[in-house]
């Protein structure tokens, strides 16, 4: 067959690594089964295992996130609107829902956010109150025209239209 001396002298060796290998492993899963705990009754049950219980206290701890309280404001197109009552050297969040441009937010040096409509639009304000609440405000912008440059066609005077 082959060479007692040769190349296929090794692969001995390397199945006996392998099955080494193996019986390690099956060691070590075996290890792990019994340290499990034994059962009074034959139905397995919840228990947690140690580092499962550790997990599950560090979630505990946890607070769930309180929903922000909201705050519906209407502003007409070319009006005024002053926020106060805002916590002084939080910077207010806004985000745009419809038309970037609906409104002109002006935070203030005392804290409050003056909010000027420009167009119709629809914008929310993240803020924090003075006494620590965090609200957010709903601001609806209202135009009685459409949006500059909007892309709704317009109509043609009667006097064309006939």
């Amino acid at each position: 067959m082959g060479n007692p001396n040769g190349p296929d002298r090794k692969k001995p060796w390397r199945a006996m690594l392998a099955l080494a290998a193996v019986a390690a492993v099956a060691c070590g899963i075996f290890a792990d089964a019994s340290a499990a705990r034994a059962q009074a009754s034959p139905a397995p049950s919840a228990q947690a295992s140690p580092k499962a219980s550790a997990k599950t206290a560090h979630h505990k701890k946890e607070e769930p996130a309180k929903k922000r309280r909201i705050i519906k404001i209407s502003v007409d197109k070319g009006a005024v609107y002053t926020i106060t009552g805002l916590k002084k050297g939080v910077a207010a969040a806004t985000k745009t829902v419809a038309n970037p441009n609906a409104l002109t937010v002006e935070p203030q040096p005392s804290g409050d956010i003056v909010l000027l409509g420009t167009e119709a639009g629809h914008s929310k304000i993240d803020a924090t109150l003075a006494s620590g609440e965090q609200v957010t405000y709903d601001v609806t912008i209202n135009a009685a025209t459409p949006p500059i440059n909007s892309l709704q066609p317009g109509t043609a005077p009667k006097s064309i239209r006939q």
